[in-house]
């Protein structure tokens, strides 16, 4: 089934129902995967954006909390493996930079000297504890209820949203911090997921919003992976090569950020006042057919 709302959709419960129990049996089905790092990345995937159509009726879904929660903690038991592969592909980027050979150097040293990366099928345990999780909320979505029909069950929660990553990005571009920063990142995901979900209303003008915010997500998601990265840095290389390669991460950091809120003030320039107003009308006309 699609990720957006249909037209066949009566009401807001309806389409909270359906597109939350086709995510969670989509990542039921894949739990027979055998390959690991694909497997943990598509499991995710599907969760997040489950997490992400909550979002959009959070405000008037009084299960939220325990969902998300859920959701969230069954996540966080298979995250282990994608984020080994993610420090690897970081650094592995890291390498080919020609401008700085002392930091790229660096980079293959530490490469070199993480410990082995299994390819292997991933942990059962970990898997097992997964779909159980995911089988019980997949049964508990069948009685999920929004409060409100129309565009009063969405209008909140997207208000809510595009606040929060209006208010995270100034914040983000006042200190630079990482931690900021990837505050932020979590709510551009809410809104490009929102967005997705809304696409159907206007797809010709919603397609540029979510491919800038999916864009923007992934400059965000990239600095934050350098973030890890430098964190790990001293445990691996001596005192000369640590810092080479801590400083071609800050200056990657740096160029990803600048990018970053270069897209952001564009992307949400507007008051969420506007967007959800005017979003509103193109889901009334596309509602009357």
């Amino acid at each position: 089934m699609p990720y957006s709302l249909l037209p066949d959709d009566a009401t807001p419960t309806e389409a909270l129902r359906r597109i939350a129990r086709s995510e969670l049996g989509d990542a039921l089905s894949m739990v027979k995967a055998t390959e690991a790092s694909s497997l943990v990345h598509s499991l995710r995937k599907n969760i997040k954006k489950t997490r992400g159509l909550l979002r959009l009726v959070e405000p008037r879904f009084d299960g939220f909390a325990e969902a998300n929660s859920a959701l969230r903690e069954a996540a966080a038991g298979i995250s282990g493996l994608r984020d080994a592969e993610v420090m690897r592909l970081t650094l592995s980027e890291l390498t080919a930079a020609r401008h700085d050979p002392a930091g790229a150097e660096a980079a293959q040293a530490m490469l070199a000297a993480l410990p082995p990366f299994a390819h292997a099928a991933p942990d059962h345990g970990a898997i097992a504890r997964f779909a159980d999780q995911i089988r019980d909320l997949r049964a508990a979505a069948q009685d999920w209820q929004v409060e409100g029909k129309g565009w009063k069950a969405y209008a909140p929660g997207l208000h809510k949203s595009l606040t929060q990553a209006r208010k995270r990005m100034d914040q983000a571009r006042k200190t630079h911090s990482d931690e900021l920063m990837h505050a932020w990142r979590s709510r551009v995901k809410h809104h490009w997921y929102q967005a997705r979900l809304l696409a159907p209303i206007w797809p010709e003008m919603l397609a540029p919003q979510i491919t800038a915010a999916d864009t923007l997500g992934e400059l965000l998601g990239a600095h934050h992976d350098l973030s890890v990265l430098r964190a790990a840095i001293p445990v691996h290389l001596p005192p000369k090569a640590a810092a080479a390669l801590d400083a071609l991460v800050r200056a990657a950091q740096k160029e990803r950020a600048e990018m970053a809120f270069h897209l952001g003030a564009r992307l949400f320039a507007e008051e969420p006042d506007a967007v959800t107003a005017r979003w509103g009308r193109w889901y009334d006309l596309w509602r009357a057919g």
